[in-house]
This record gives structure tokens, sequence and C-alpha cells, in this order.
């Protein structure tokens, strides 16, 4: 009878591939085919130590054992079952006990004494190499810290990696302080994670934030500039975003779990934070809070070309609920008129339908039902002509039914196609929000996420950019923003134009609808 067992097989790190766990079974299996042993189950572990016995297949394959439907562990070498002579004992024990010994598929090591001595230095270097590589590894990692190099892993926002050295992506680094800034002035976080996803921002791996994410983000101290490694702190690896206090005041409110927002900040989010730029320098215009002697607490724009150095740029401080309620007074008078609201309307059902493409399925589909057509013609033409035959009927029959089923196909994914926008769906949403009441700090920044893309502000003037064509879809770099400011698109700049003396100076947030 033959003697069953199972490979285990595993790859040490990411810069291992599929391909060595392939040459693995390959090796174990062209072994047990020359011993007449049958493979039953194969365990895979992927970019996992043998160092380490938290391995979930090998644990499994252990506990396995215990139902004695294998007599052996098949291994392309004995450091693939472990790189550690207390665990390599441990766990052959524990198999010996239910039956099932360990086998080398490229070290022939025999049954008696001599092949315990191979086995036990086999091992011992193992664990040698394991330790010195471990050790190497960690004195590499001290000297590219040192030098002040990448050492792999993940990035963050607000920073690229350029010839091994992180680099601060300015437009990154100001959402992270913005970030930062709203935490540290009471914005709770669920609600900071909410305005991200909103505006299309997304975190370095490409997904969506999370409240985990920021979380991650508030504690991580590679923002302030430090990296600390195997208890080894390393001050100059990555250039710090976010100035010590803050850090360090956002750290003490997660701290102490106040995630609940100050009154105050209810009533007034900076609904303009992420859209707005200098119309001077270019920078973005931040959220800022300061507060007098008496403790009373402002809330005020400010350009962060200037509080980054006060020589750079002149643009003036200014107070939220003003230059919010004169976007939003802006945008329902001049902006919300039947007239605009039809010229919009037309322009985003043109762009979206526009962008609306067919499966690649459906088109296959269509192409291939036009070629049965084709072939049909075909054959009822030779009818007509009196050439009628047994296989003529039956491959008539044939492509009939298969006319007929591709026309299900084709029913099926055209109904699962994205509908194309109505005019006058659209036209009914717009004036949907121009009549709108809105009441309170969240309604509103539904309403500018849903219009505004852009502003600009001087001191003087507030230039509007809307989402109404595919060119203000994205975040624009100081380049296109310079660009703008410098009127490269004159007439869509003076249309967009509001003076700011034409609106009255308030002291509380925007008011209602028309």
């Amino acid at each position: 009878m033959k003697k069953k067992a199972v490979i285990y097989a595993r790859f040490s790190s990411h810069a291992q591939t599929e391909q060595s766990i392939e040459g693995q079974l390959r090796e174990c299996y062209d072994f047990a085919k020359r011993n007449d042993i049958t493979i039953i189950a194969e365990y895979i572990d992927r970019a996992l130590t043998g160092t380490s016995d938290k391995r979930p297949q090998f644990l499994k394959m252990i506990d396995d054992s215990k139902k004695k439907h294998f007599e052996y562990v098949l291994v392309y070498q004995l450091d693939r079952f472990a790189r550690n002579r207390y665990d390599s004992a441990n766990y052959k024990a524990k198999l010996k006990k239910n039956g099932v010994r360990v086998l080398s598929a490229k070290e022939n090591i025999s049954d008696d004494a001599s092949g315990i001595l191979i086995e036990g230095v086999l091992e011992s270097m193992a664990e040698y190499y394991s330790a010195e590589l471990s050790q190497k590894t960690k004195r590499g990692v001290k000297e590219s810290l040192l030098k002040g190099h990448f050492i792999g892993g993940y990035t963050l926002l607000g920073y690229n990696i350029v010839n091994k050295k992180w680099v601060i992506n300015p437009e990154e680094a100001e959402i992270v302080r913005d970030v930062f800034n709203r935490y540290r002035n009471g914005e709770k976080g669920k609600s900071i994670v909410d305005r991200l996803n909103s505006q299309g921002i997304k975190p370095k791996n490409g997904k969506t934030f999370t409240m985990t994410g920021i979380c991650r983000m508030i504690r991580n101290e590679k923002y302030i500039g430090i990296v600390t490694v195997d208890g080894t702190t390393y001050p100059d690896v990555v250039p710090p975003i976010v100035d010590k206090r803050l850090f360090k005041e956002c750290n003490l409110i997660m701290d102490g779990h106040k995630h609940r927002q100050r009154e105050v900040y209810h009533e007034n989010p900076y609904i303009l934070s992420g859209k707005m730029y200098c119309g001077y320098c270019g920078n973005t215009i931040t959220a800022e809070t300061g507060t007098s002697h008496n403790g009373r607490v402002y809330h005020y724009y400010k350009c962060f070309g200037r509080k980054s150095d006060k020589n750079s740029c002149s643009k003036k401080n200014i107070k939220q609920d003003y230059i919010e309620s004169v976007v939003f007074g802006a945008t329902v008078e001049y902006v919300l008129t039947p007239k605009v609201i039809d010229k919009i309307a037309k322009t985003v059902v043109d762009n979206f339908n526009a962008e609306i493409e067919k499966p690649t399925s459906l088109l296959a589909f269509e192409k291939d039902l036009k070629t049965v057509k084709k072939s049909i013609d075909k054959i009822l033409t030779a009818i007509e002509e009196g050439i009628y035959t047994k296989s003529t009927k039956e491959k008539l029959l044939s492509l009939e039914a298969t006319q007929e089923d591709l026309e299900a196909k084709i029913a099926v994914e055209k109904a699962k196609q994205i509908k194309p926008l109505e005019l006058v769906d659209v036209r009914t949403f717009l004036n949907y929000y121009a009549r709108k009441q809105y009441e309170n700090g969240q309604e509103k920044n539904e309403f500018f996420n849903s219009f505004i893309n852009r502003v600009f502000l001087f001191d003087d003037k507030v230039i509007i950019l809307y989402n109404t064509n595919k060119r203000e879809t994205k975040r624009l770099n100081k380049k296109e923003c310079l660009e703008i400011i410098n009127g490269k698109n004159l007439e869509e700049i003076k249309e967009n134009s509001f003076e700011l003396k034409k609106f009255k100076r308030v002291s509380s947030g925007c008011g209602g609808g028309i």
C-alpha cells in the first residue's frame, strides 16, 4: 500500500514570487513519484518567515496530523519547515507523536544515526543563516536610515519617494495639515472622512478614507519628522509636515477620546477648505482659528503661502462666515438663475452621456449578432435561388437559434447599462437646490460640494469656478492655479468674478436660499 504525504511550502518575503512556490511543489511531487508516495494535500504559506511559528497553514498541517491521514510531511528543504532548531524539534516531536515524519525533497537524509546528524547540521545551518540574514538586514536598514533613505513599506499621503528620499508633496501635505487642524478644532473624525471622500481625495493606497486611516494619520510621528525603528529614533529621514504642537494637541484629544465636536464648530464647518486658493500666490487658503484674550474663538481663512512665510504673500486673512456667505450668495444669486440652470443642465447631460460606453461584452454580442444575421441572409438568398438541402435547413435552424440567444443576451446587457441622463431630471435637481432653504452648515457643505469646484480669493474680489465642465473635475496643481489667476481664460473669469464690496459683511453664517 502506498504511503501518503502532504506537502508544506512557503516563501518568506514579497521579494520572492509564486514561482518559488511552484518550484518547491514541482520538486516535492518529483520526489514523491520516485519514492512511490501519494500526495493528498498541500499547505502553503505566502510571504511568511520560517523563524516564526505564526504560520496559518503550517499550524493547520500540524493540527491535521492528529487525524492520521498521512505518514509524511514533504518539504523542498528543511529550512522551509523551520529556521529555528527549537521550533523544528518541537513540531517534529508533535508530528512524530501522530506517526508523521518530515522528509526533504532536495536533501538526501537517511533513517540511520548519520541521517539524524545530517538533519541536525542542516537545521543548525538554516538557523545560522536566518540569524545572520536578520543582522545584515538590520545593519542595512540602519545605514539606509542614517543616510535618510526610504527603507521600503508603504508611503504616506503628503509624501513622494524621489531617489530613495522622502519628499513632501505640496498639494497632499496641505490636505494632511487640514486634517490635523480640523481634528484639533473639534471636527469629528467621521466628518473628516466623509469630506475627503466626497471631494474625491484618496490615500496612497488608492482606496477611500476610513476612520482607522484618519486615526493612523493622527498617530503617525513621521508627520513631525520622526522615524523610530528597533527602539532607535532617526530625526532626519522624513521632512515634517505638521508642527509638533499641533501633533501633540491632536494626540491628546485622541488619548482622551474627545471626539465630540465643539458646539461652535458644529455650526461653522470650514466648507471652503480644500477648494479655495490664494489669488496672488496660488497656494491654498487654509482653515485657521484664533482665540482672543477673553477666550473668544475666531474662525477665519488664511493663505498657506503667507502662513509659511509672511514675506512671500500679501494676502490678508478673511473671516470664515463672510467669505462663505459671499460665495454662497454669488452662487445662488448669479448662477442658479433659470437661464444658467438650463446651460448647466445641458453641459452636465452632454458630458455625462458622452462618457457612457458600451461594455465589451455587449459590443461582442452585437458583433456576433451582425455576423449571424448576414449568414442567415445568405442562406435565405440561396433558398430563393432554389438551393435547398437538408444541411441548409439544419444550418438555418441553428443560426436562428443562435440569433435568439444573442438577442436575449444583448437585452440583459442593455438592462445592466447605466441609463443616460435626461435634461428634465437634471434641471429639476438644480431647481431644487435653487429653491432650498439651507438651515445648517452640513446642508451648505452639501451645496458647496455639488456646485463649487475652486475659489480664487483676492482682497477685493473672488473668482468662482463651478462643476460644469470636465476641465474642472480634477484637483488643480499650482501651475494651473497661476494660469487662472493670470487670466488665461478671460471670458470664464470675467463671467464668474465677483467684487467683494458688492456683498454686505456679515457676522453669522450664510443666508438661506432664494
